[in-house]
């Protein structure tokens, strides 16, 4: 974060159950208790979200998206995780293109963190997921971050470590109202 950024104080208003904070405790949580065997991490940086995700979730196959794969993917991660990884390198929204509609259980955006960027990815991704499926993103406590999700999801919630979500159907009954 580039010094002198101003975030925004925001709170959780579930959690998963488990004691660990980290998105990726949160996610997996969420993962475990839905039954997701599909998903993509729209920005995976080097990959910390994702890898846990496929580590304990042997169920799970992840779209890998991001315009710099170089950080995250290398041959030992091809080797160990290739059938459950399809890398997509380029810009995000447009990768959007190469995943089949109504194919995901869930996404998880934490790629550009504008406001254009993330309603771009949102618009992009959110035909990707099945009628049961959620849609989440990273660092809702980003001024256009925050903005860009109110704008397309008026009634997100807001998990651990700033995971901004929403169950299309409204059941958060799997989890724990804080």
């Amino acid at each position: 974060m580039r010094p002198g950024k101003i975030l925004l104080p925001v709170k959780p208003t579930y959690s998963a159950g488990n004691t660990r904070s980290g998105r990726e405790f949160f996610i997996g949580e969420l993962a475990r208790k839905n039954n997701w065997t599909r998903g993509a991490e729209i920005g995976v940086r080097q990959g910390r979200t994702l890898y846990h995700l496929v580590q304990v979730l042997p169920q799970l196959h992840m779209y890998a998206v991001d315009k710099d794969i170089s950080q995250f993917w290398s041959p030992q991660q091809q080797s160990k995780f290739g059938d459950r990884i399809t890398v997509l390198s380029g810009i995000s929204w447009e990768m959007a293109q190469q995943v089949p509609d109504a194919s995901l259980d869930f996404y998880f955006i934490d790629a550009g963190h504008g406001y254009k960027s993330v309603i771009r990815d949102i618009d992009a991704w959110t035909p990707k997921i099945k009628p049961s499926g959620w849609f989440l993103g990273h660092d809702i406590n980003f001024p256009a971050v925050n903005q860009a999700v109110r704008d397309r999801f008026p009634k997100f919630q807001v998990g651990s470590d700033n995971v901004w979500f929403v169950n299309p159907s409204g059941d958060y009954s799997q989890l724990k109202k804080l």
